[in-house]
């Protein structure tokens, strides 16, 4: 497929992984090395539904393996229990390269090792974009690999979904957002609804568009201040100090930055962000038991912020489409998981979880459910 063969080396490294406290029955984990490039980058591959999986790729520079290895680990599993709840027949995976700046053949060579994955073990991983990976970096991973989504698609009369999954994602928040206010404090809309916004990224700068159009009061932070700047400059939104947005009084606490976030100092009587792993404690959802204990709702990350994904999934379809779509898969998700929360006075990461186990047993029977019927 290129011009220039590139060889990675491509090791199973399960084994050496499985012993890690966040591994939880992955089908593989690998490793992708390339000398020339400098690549170093690990595949978590958590579940995979006929033969594929789905997760972004991140760059990021991790202090040790063990660290690598946890966010990997966390991420992946994430990926599986947002794809079942978004009704989608893929696995869940994740990939992450530890490296702060990629060159272009560093990304080929990312690319190559999953078509190298995909001919030797027979399994389909399909990246996208993540924390630090851009659209560029994943055109050089196309010339390796077509296992890429996130590609900007040519626009004809009708705007069609593709691209940065950013404003999807944001969108699918948007939505949960309102579902969780609607549920909590009875309002059907959102104007003066405080809401503080941790991280103004592209799904953080994406969400404060749609809060400040649908009329709520914004409060944000931000380590970087051109961003701070840019969107108190474009919707009226009133910095906060990073330290001391977790504990505002507000109507809305939107974490929308790194994870593990959720803690005692959390006074907003609902959660709703697009951050991935809120919890530290994801396999007891320890922090989701302490937030319903407190009487606060938590909207479950890889529910809310499951729009990017279905935006990947569904790229080259209308935008309007799409966005409809997620619009009402987050919205009728999150209003299931609330209301069995309620009946069974559970914490609604549980919910979300068990969910998301009875969906992705559908899923992995469906095939057989299928040759069995072809078959009589």
């Amino acid at each position: 497929m290129s011009e220039q063969m590139i060889d990675p080396v491509v090791t199973d490294i399960t084994a050496d992984v499985s012993a890690h406290p966040e591994f939880s029955n992955h089908e593989k984990v690998f490793e992708v090395a390339h000398e020339a490039s400098g690549l170093r980058a690990r595949i978590f591959i958590h579940s995979l539904i006929e033969g594929r999986a789905l997760g972004g790729c991140r760059r990021w520079t991790y202090d040790d393996d063990a660290a690598w290895n946890a966010d990997g680990l966390r991420l992946s599993r994430g990926m599986t229990r947002k794809s079942a709840v978004a009704g989608l027949p893929l696995g869940g995976a994740k990939a992450a390269i530890c490296h702060s700046d990629p060159s272009p053949m560093m990304m080929r060579a990312f690319g190559r090792g999953i078509a190298m994955i995909e001919e030797q073990y027979g399994m389909t991983y399909i990246t996208a974009e993540d924390v630090g990976i851009t659209e560029a970096l994943l055109k050089e991973v196309k010339k390796e690999t077509q296992n890429v989504r996130g590609i900007t698609p040519e626009q004809g009369d009708v705007e069609l979904s593709g691209g940065d999954p950013g404003p999807f994602t944001a969108y699918g928040v948007f939505v949960g957002l309102q579902a969780a206010v609607k549920h909590k404090m009875g309002r059907d809309d959102l104007s003066g609804i405080s809401v503080a916004v941790q991280g103004l990224g592209d799904v953080g700068y994406y969400l404060c568009e749609f809060l400040h159009e649908a009329g709520a009061t914004l409060y944000v932070a931000d380590l970087d201040q051109e961003r701070l700047n840019r969107v108190a400059n474009a919707f009226g939104a009133k910095p906060v100090d990073p330290a001391d947005v977790i504990s505002m009084k507000v109507d809305v606490f939107a974490p929308c930055a790194m994870g593990g976030v959720l803690s005692e100092d959390i006074r907003a009587p609902i959660v709703a962000g697009s951050a991935n792993n809120q919890q530290k404690d994801e396999i007891g959802n320890g922090e989701s038991k302490m937030l319903r204990a407190r009487g606060i709702l938590y909207a479950p990350d890889y529910v809310i912020n499951a729009g990017g994904l279905i935006s990947v999934y569904y790229e080259g379809e209308t935008k309007d489409k799409v966005m409809d779509m997620i619009g009402m898969q987050v919205q009728t998700a999150l209003e299931k998981i609330f209301t069995i929360a309620d009946k069974e006075d559970a914490d609604t990461a549980s919910v979300a979880d068990a969910l998301a186990k009875e969906m992705l047993l559908e899923k992995k029977l469906q095939p057989v459910a299928e040759q069995e019927k072809a078959a009589a």
